[in-house]
């Protein structure tokens, strides 16, 4: 079969698409005859080749490519493609429409509001700021007041025209992954985080700097099932496909609380999901011929 990995992208993610497609590559080498687009550069070659295509592979995060917009553009051409459709990595990139969505199905989610460019707030309790349809801790920034509050915002708009700010929950980060089998979605083994200060982007990508990811987590098997169930309710209500992770806060109560569902998580060697996915004894090639053979 001919399968196209389609990469890059135009979003801040753009880089980390690339890290993660080479691992894709690199492990699906040998088993499938591979060929990898860099978007929107290389659109015109994957055009002209299109028809040739039996499946693509869109290894692309953030806006533009975990959105659904990528997704349409394939759907128009007819082309078959793995994870999530349209509608699902539309609403679960949209951290406001996800929080909507999590809080419709039960799940808990730290109070927020949505600030448009231009709009500002008073500064009175622990915030995380956020860019809407962002993903690898781009953008991000806690506010302990009101000078950071200031600055994080500004940090914030530089990545997007709306932003989150979102109640800060002290507590433990933990991440869940979704594989689905058959059709069946199944919770991976989950992950704590026990970050230096701030998980953010160069404690995930930086080898000199990475925070102690632990898996399977040192939790009990009660709070283990409660995150792992979490996950899966979260992949089901956005309608995922394939494969998720979503990223929890456990306060110092032990509640949880859903901070946001990745539909296309990292995927290279040392990313969350590939990482619980080996824990779980699985074979990462394995697992997506399966998903090649029932597109």
């Amino acid at each position: 079969m001919k399968l196209a990995i389609v990469t890059g992208g135009t979003s801040s993610e753009r880089e980390v698409a690339f890290w993660s497609a080479a691992n894709v590559e690199n492990v699906l080498k040998g088993r499938f005859d591979l060929t990898v687009y860099d978007f929107p550069i290389q659109i015109d070659k994957f055009l002209a080749d299109r028809v040739s295509i039996d499946v693509v592979i869109p290894v692309l995060h953030g806006k533009g490519g975990e959105d659904g917009t990528i997704q349409g553009f394939f759907e128009t051409l007819g082309v078959k493609y793995l994870f999530s459709g349209v509608e699902a990595l539309a609403l679960s990139l949209d951290k406001e429409k996800a929080k909507t969505i999590a809080a419709a199905y039960g799940i808990n989610t730290p109070q927020s509001i949505t600030l448009r460019r231009g709009e500002s707030m008073n500064y009175d309790h622990p915030v995380v700021v956020k860019p809407m349809d962002g993903g690898s801790t781009v953008g991000i920034a806690i506010a302990k007041s009101a000078a950071e509050l200031e600055k994080a915002l500004e940090l914030a708009f530089q990545y997007a025209e709306k932003v989150l700010v979102e109640d800060f929950i002290e507590g433990d980060e933990f991440t869940v992954g979704v594989v689905e089998e058959d059709g069946e979605a199944k919770a991976l083994p989950v992950i704590q985080i026990r970050a230096k200060g701030f998980f953010d982007f160069a404690q995930k990508y930086d080898k000199s700097a990475l925070a102690e990811e632990i898996c399977p987590a040192p939790i009990s098997p009660e709070l283990t099932t409660k995150l792992q169930a979490m996950a899966v309710t979260a992949h089901t209500a956005f309608g995922c496909r394939h494969l998720s992770r979503t990223d929890i806060m456990v306060d110092k109560s032990g509640k949880p609380w859903f901070l946001e569902t990745n539909s296309i998580p990292g995927m290279t060697e040392t990313s969350l999901w590939p990482k619980a996915l080996k824990v779980s004894g699985r074979d990462f090639a394995e697992v997506f011929v399966g998903w090649v053979k029932e597109s």
